[in-house]
């Protein structure tokens, strides 16, 4: 049996204001021709589908019509939820998908029967331990009075309880069967981007290790984290990372998927598949008539999708002249064959914290969370010794409200930074 692992597609993706569907597209068409010229048995779909919670209407179109070319191939497909996608909207057609071999668990019903399926290739088994982003409602019940500390705790092992029930679940009911557990969930020592830098905080599953997850899963499938790795001493729980850069601080990443092999009841091998680079990302930083010069050098990919480009001016001295010649950038450049997808100008002499770096076009979805909660306090002139635990108990919050809200409260800009 041949089994391919992904996740973290976030369809609906943009990057500043530049939609990332037509990257999306040549993906999931070169993802479809490989499952069929690799006679590829399984798809597994490790959660965060979609960008947001309520997709747009361009991104659901992405994923049906996806799901449709698949159809043809008879390929089993196994989807589960990620924190970024509305386990409502995975769940609605689940039940006509099941007929057609495409498996959903857009949320946990705490009943194992719902997450366990079984698959069968001539002679082959497998059962798949299909677990989605797994939230605090889910796990347990606040206690007043608990501290941070005790919180994380009681997620953590709320979490390994949960993948403990569905192995011991698998162990009686498919005895001798090869079973592989699919998560999207932060493993303690993962390497995380620049655009996931409060990934530790949110959800509160930083604690969370490899030998937490229990005996019995001969491989463990992660979502979540886009930087694709490898963890634990045999390397059997692996992140397949995103298939196409979503940040520029993830244009340098290996952007894969993997392949894995299935024979005589073991994983025999793994291995990368690597994703064709769609578009380029290219960062350009120092003085404006630097930037200039890099910018009039990039050259044109015919058979590649137009580069985007982020742009980082810093000057010595403020100057409001220099202010009108980096305004004059966008429409130098707007018949390019490159987009500049951001533009920044820092003055160096000004550069005395978060509240003074001067950045022209700034707008409240290029900041995360935690980064206009800290400008808050710096304008509120808090001390200190006391940011620390204000910032921690806003970041509780943060949790409570976007994982207790309706779908259609969380608003697409609200997640920008968090994986």
């Amino acid at each position: 049996m041949k089994i391919l692992h992904t996740g973290d597609w976030h369809l609906g993706k943009r990057l500043y204001k530049h939609d990332l569907r037509d990257d999306h597209e040549l993906f999931l068409n070169w993802l479809a021709d490989l499952v069929d010229e690799r006679n590829i048995d399984v798809l597994l779909i490790a959660g965060d589908i979609f960008d947001t919670a309520n997709p747009n209407d361009g991104s659901m179109s992405l994923y049906y019509k996806f799901l449709t070319r698949m159809l043809p191939l008879g390929r089993k497909i196994i989807i589960t939820g990620g924190n970024h996608d509305s386990a409502t909207k995975l769940n609605a057609p689940r039940e006509l998908l099941r007929h057609l071999d495409i498996h959903v668990v857009g949320c946990t019903t705490q009943d194992c029967a719902d997450e366990v399926i079984r698959l069968t290739q001539g002679s082959t088994d497998l059962v798949i331990a299909a677990v989605p982003y797994l939230r605090d409602a889910d796990l347990r019940q606040s206690i007043s009075g608990q501290t941070y500390e005790e919180r994380i705790t009681a997620l953590r092992i709320g979490i390994r309880n949960h993948y403990e029930r569905l192995a011991d679940y698998c162990k009686q009911n498919y005895t001798d069967v090869p079973v592989l557990a699919m998560g999207h969930l932060y493993v303690n020592g993962a390497s995380v981007s620049e655009s996931e830098r409060e990934i530790h905080s949110v959800g509160g599953q930083a604690a969370f290790s490899t030998e937490h997850f229990p005996g019995g899963f001969n491989y463990v499938a992660l979502g979540h984290i886009h930087m694709p790795q490898a963890l634990g001493p045999d390397n059997l729980v692996r992140y397949s990372g995103s298939p196409v850069p979503l940040s520029f601080s993830e244009r340098d990443n290996a952007h894969q998927i993997l392949e894995l092999t299935l024979d005589n009841g073991q994983i025999t091998n793994v291995s990368t598949v690597r994703v064709p680079q769609f578009r380029r990302l290219q960062h350009i930083g120092g003085t404006l008539d630097e930037v200039r010069e890099i910018l009039e050098q990039i050259s044109v990919d015919d058979d590649r999708l137009a580069t985007l480009v982020e742009i980082l001016v810093e000057e010595s001295q403020e100057s409001h002249a220099t202010r009108m010649h980096f305004e004059q950038l966008y429409r130098d450049y707007s018949d390019a064959p490159f987009s500049i997808a951001k533009a920044r100008l820092v003055f160096q002499n000004k550069r005395q914290g978060l509240a003074s770096l001067l950045v022209a076009d700034t707008h409240l979805q290029d900041l995360s969370y935690l980064d206009v909660f800290d400008r808050r306090l710096e304008s509120s002139l808090v001390e200190t010794e006391n940011r620390a635990v204000l910032t921690e108990t806003y970041k509780q919050l943060y949790r409570m409200v976007t994982e207790q809200a309706s779908p259609t409260l969380l608003h697409e800009d609200s997640s920008n930074s968090i994986s």
